[in-house]
């Protein structure tokens, strides 16, 4: 039923999306992207947080800084994250709400939430309830912490879990507070662990017949990122210091101020030879032969002075040139991509990474895609994010069975709505 063009490998699972703000709708992204049906569940009293529910609303998250009469369906944030999904309103306090939870996942495959522990159990649909309707179903849950230990009860952002997991102590400069990057890093990596857990779990089930229950602690998910530093502090009992964008085995090792506000270029030279190679670049051969900079050893210990020298070089310069020029003559450098400059990207719009999607109240934009190119069943984006409760009448009518009459009756008695509470 959702009229998506059967090319992804996940073509005919149905997933009962239930997540909320990132992580979980990017694995539910990762999933329709795929094939799968994915039919995003929320209620009219509690949003997905992505559709700026309780916040104030900020302009810049909205096509031509607008909100619009109906923020909710134009916020980029939700936008970017359901792609191909289905949107469906059911309110679990209200009248059949919980039998309509139980008719769906008796037709779904996969049960994806984030929620915290024992979410599930307090909104009527627990494990299982759901074995009940569903003997065969998979249910994926992504607490923070996971369901079990002395942290099982406490909720988490992707900030705070990042400081969790211990990769804030990793980053910023010596002798400086550690610095998160944000969300950026922990939720989309629980997303990717999320979905490939479905996947495990739905290969199992094709050779055994059996469902499982899933459970992917995003805090864990995280940890791979910083797996060897771990492993170090282990072995050493000593942590690694932070040392902003500075390693052990290469000097320079940093990014440089170039032409504009804030925009920069990363430069490495890891060995003596790329360090002569950046001099002649730089038209300063002088520099290969002064002792402060002769060797990887001498460059470490004067990285202060060697930054002062380069970033007056690269300062009145674009850092794409910069970065065209030393890649030519052998130097690692990268001009360190922005927001604008990954949508103007040649490389990236030769390679079909962007989908221009139409959205009935957002417009039509471009939105990123993901890195899975599969030559049978490519999968794609083909539909842009629903708008709230753009298929619960047909879902209600053409899956579950339901009457029109049934189906007004839920709509008066708020079990079902288009419209937020309060808007």
């Amino acid at each position: 039923m959702s009229a998506l063009p059967p090319f992804g490998p996940l073509a005919g699972v149905r997933v009962m999306d239930l997540t909320t703000a990132w992580a979980g709708p990017f694995a539910g992204r990762v999933l329709a992207y795929l094939g799968a049906e994915v039919i995003h569940v929320e209620a009219a009293n509690r949003l997905d947080l992505w559709r700026g529910g309780g916040h104030a609303i900020d302009p810049n998250r909205y096509p031509d800084h607008d909100p619009g009469e109906r923020p909710w369906n134009r916020t980029v944030l939700f936008n970017s994250q359901n792609p191909n999904k289905l949107s469906l309103t059911v309110d679990v306090k209200k009248p059949r709400g919980v039998e309509l939870m139980l008719k769906l996942a008796a037709k779904s495959d996969v049960v994806l939430t984030n929620f915290k522990p024992g979410t599930l159990q307090r909104m009527g649909i627990g494990l299982e309830r759901l074995r009940e309707v569903r003997p065969d179903i998979v249910v994926v849950e992504m607490p923070a912490f996971g369901n079990s230990g002395p942290k099982s009860d406490h909720g988490a952002l992707g900030p705070s879990m990042e400081f969790a997991a211990g990769m804030s102590a990793m980053i910023g400069y010596e002798d400086g507070e550690p610095y998160p990057t944000g969300p950026a890093y922990l939720d989309p990596m629980g997303g990717y662990n999320a979905a490939a857990a479905v996947l495990t779990a739905l290969i199992h089930r094709q050779a055994s017949g059996e469902g499982q229950a899933v459970e992917i602690s995003q805090v864990e998910a995280a940890m791979p990122m910083i797996g060897e530093l771990i492993l170090a502090a282990i072995e050493t009992g000593e942590d690694m210091p932070p040392r902003g964008n500075r390693v052990e085995w290469a000097a320079p090792h940093d990014a440089f101020p170039c032409e504009g506000l804030e925009e920069w270029v990363a430069i490495a030279a890891r060995d003596d030879a790329e360090w002569r190679a950046l001099c002649r670049a730089m038209e300063r051969p002088d520099l290969a032969e002064d002792p402060r900079f002769a060797t990887l050893a001498a460059r470490r210990d004067n990285e202060d002075s060697l930054f002062d020298i380069i970033a007056a070089w690269t300062g009145p310069r674009s850092k794409h040139d910069v970065a065209h020029l030393l890649q030519a003559a052998g130097v690692p450098a990268a001009p360190v991509q922005n927001g604008r400059d990954i949508a103007e990207d040649p490389y990236l719009a030769q390679r079909g990474f962007f989908s221009v999607l139409d959205h009935p109240e957002a417009g039509r934009h471009a939105y990123q895609g993901l890195p899975f190119h599969l030559d049978a069943t490519p999968g794609g984006q083909f539909r842009a994010s629903p708008v709230l409760g753009a298929d619960t009448h047909r879902i209600l009518r053409d899956l579950l069975g339901l009457s029109e009459a049934e189906i007004d009756e839920l709509d008066r008695a708020g079990t079902i709505s288009a419209v937020p509470a309060g808007a």
